[in-house]
This record gives structure tokens, C-alpha cells and sequence, in this order.
């Protein structure tokens, strides 16, 4: 007779449940209509979230949403970013808070070429505001939109960033300019590749340009890429490379100095990279803007080629 009297009575209080539970609302749906967002830094309270909910239109009332938080122990909010759907339960809610389960936030990174740039903007788009990539750590990244959570730290970001970059390289095979089991030869890619991406946002000719590149590497020729001048002179609006700007003393002026500068100048596309990497074999030593001014460039082999192409060009923008 007890345990049927046990049963009776969880029966009957599951049921009283379910009643109090509809009663006060806890089933009911949110009552935004779409899907909304919400960011809980790691100093949220429960009061405050729950003033979040109403300023963000997800409930109506908090009356329901504080008796399950209280319930199911909701008393530390963890922070993170979450997605309410419509009609979410406030019970599911709930749990989703309490549990943690945070959804992914798409972070888009660009063509940033300064780190300090790169730092600003994962400092504004994520939880943490302390990023720190250096110039060392620079060309580890790649343009490109990634998932990831609004709380990640900046040593979880770069650990990202690793095995995004280590992924990256293993789906490509280089020619015989690199040993992609080098890093540093690795990190000269991306260097090449920085300097062709400044150079043109035509793709159809970054290949033949990094050519050009790699055979004065070879050739121990100076670079004199003008996007690095300006890098070297902190000026990237610059439209005209002028004397005194050539004599800017830095190791990112490629007229000063032969090789690769220390560092990329930008963050390089995949497509760029991989124009770098495919590069033909050709026998350019330069190149110019062309007299169409079109955005497409004349390639010269010989220096007096280079000049003709180069004459012609002053005398179209003249």
C-alpha cells in the first residue's frame, strides 16, 4: 500500500506541476517573434539578465523566467553569447543558460595590415579586450569568416589560428621554391604574398607578379615594391612613391634593403597565397602600371623594356 500510495502522490504532484507550470507561463513561447542575440559578459547578474530579456523583447514578464532560474539553480550566469529562437520555452531557456551552451559568432577578419589594426577589432567584436598578435605572430592568420565563441581568449584564438594555418598549408603542394616542412620558407610565402596582394587587386595577374618577385629573390635584386615604402613610411593612401619616401630608412623598404621585409604588410588572400605558390616561370624582371589604366599592368624582361612600358604609362596619366 505505500509504494502505491508513493506513486499516488508523485502522480498528483506532477500533475499540480504541469498546472502551476502553465499557470504562470513557464511553457509559453518568448515573445519576440525572431530569433534574438544575446551577449552576457562574465560581471552579468541575474537581475540583470533578466532586464535584458525584457529591453531585448524576448519576455514579456520575468515572473516565469526568475521562478524556473530559481529553480534550476540559475544563480551564476555564465557568460557567452546565446541564441533564443522564437517560440523558445522559457525552460529550455533556462537550461541553455545555466548550462552554458553558448552559440558560435561569425567573425570576419579582413585584409588588416597592421597587428595593432587586428587587435582593435578583435577587441571590439569579442568578449576579451586584451588580443595581442604581434608582428611575429602575424602571419599566422588568414582573411577569411570564422565560427567561433564570443568568449574565446586571446590564447584560444591563436591556438585557433594555428591549426587553421597548419590546415591550410596541408591541403596545398608547393613547387620546389619552398619546403612547406620549413616554417621560415612558410612564412616567406606569406610575406611575397602580402606584397602581391597591395599590388594588385587584379587576379589574373598576381601570379605573373609574384614571378616577377621571385625571380629578382633569385636574382638578388632589390624588391622595390612600392606598397612596401608606404608600410615603411606609415602612409597607406599614399598615390605617388616620391623620392624622399624612398629614402625612409626601414627594414620594410624594399628599395633600401634586398630580400623580403621582416614581416607581411597585409594579411593575403588564399587566392593570393595560392597565386604565389602557382607563380609561372618567367623571365620578367618588372613591371608597371599600364597606359590603359585599366588597373592591369606591362611585364619587361630587360630594363629598356621597362622603361618604354613605364614612359608610356606618364605620358597616358599626363
Amino acid at each position: 500500500m505505500k509504494k502505491h500510495a508513493i506513486a499516488l502522490t508523485i502522480i498528483v504532484l506532477a500533475v499540480l506541476a504541469g498546472c502551476l507550470a502553465g499557470a504562470l507561463g513557464l511553457r509559453q513561447p518568448t515573445a519576440n517573434g525572431d530569433p534574438c542575440r544575446l551577449y552576457l559578459p562574465d560581471t552579468t547578474t541575474r537581475d540583470a539578465l533578466c532586464d535584458s530579456l525584457v529591453a531585448d523583447g524576448v519576455l514579456h514578464s520575468t515572473t516565469a523566467f526568475r521562478l524556473v532560474a530559481s529553480l534550476l539553480r540559475l544563480d551564476d550566469v555564465r557568460p557567452g553569447s546565446y541564441v533564443v529562437e522564437p517560440h523558445m520555452r522559457t525552460l529550455a531557456l533556462v537550461r541553455k543558460l545555466r548550462n552554458g551552451q553558448q552559440d558560435p559568432i561569425r567573425l570576419t577578419i579582413g585584409k588588416f595590415r597592421l597587428p595593432g589594426q587586428l587587435n582593435e577589432y578583435l577587441n571590439t567584436k569579442l568578449m576579451h579586450n586584451d588580443f595581442n598578435v604581434t608582428l611575429d605572430s602575424f602571419h599566422l592568420i588568414r582573411p577569411d569568416t570564422y565560427e567561433v565563441y564570443w568568449t574565446v581568449t586571446p590564447h584560444q584564438f591563436m591556438q585557433r589560428m594555428e591549426k587553421e594555418y597548419e590546415a591550410f598549408w596541408r591541403t596545398r603542394a608547393l613547387n620546389d621554391l619552398k619546403d612547406p616542412n620549413d616554417p621560415n620558407d612558410l612564412k616567406d610565402l606569406i610575406i611575397l604574398a602580402s606584397i602581391v596582394e597591395e599590388e594588385t587587386n587584379y587576379g589574373p595577374e598576381k601570379p605573373l607578379i609574384a614571378s616577377v618577385y621571385l625571380n629578382r629573390l633569385k636574382r638578388g635584386m632589390p624588391l622595390q615594391a612600392d606598397p612596401t615604402v608606404k608600410y615603411a613610411v606609415g602612409d597607406f593612401t599614399l598615390r605617388r612613391i616620391l623620392n624622399k619616401h624612398l629614402e625612409v630608412e626601414s627594414p620594410f623598404n624594399t628599395y633600401l634593403h634586398t630580400g623580403l621585409p621582416p614581416a607581411p604588410i597585409c594579411l593575403p588572400s588564399k587566392a593570393t597565397i595560392d597565386a604565389v605558390i602557382n607563380a609561372p616561370e618567367t623571365q620578367y624582371n618588372y613591371f608597371c602600371a599600364s597606359e590603359k589604366l585599366d588597373g592591369t599592368h606591362r611585364f619587361a624582361t630587360t630594363l629598356a623594356e621597362h622603361n618604354r612600358n613605364a614612359a608610356r604609362y606618364h605620358a597616358a596619366i599626363r
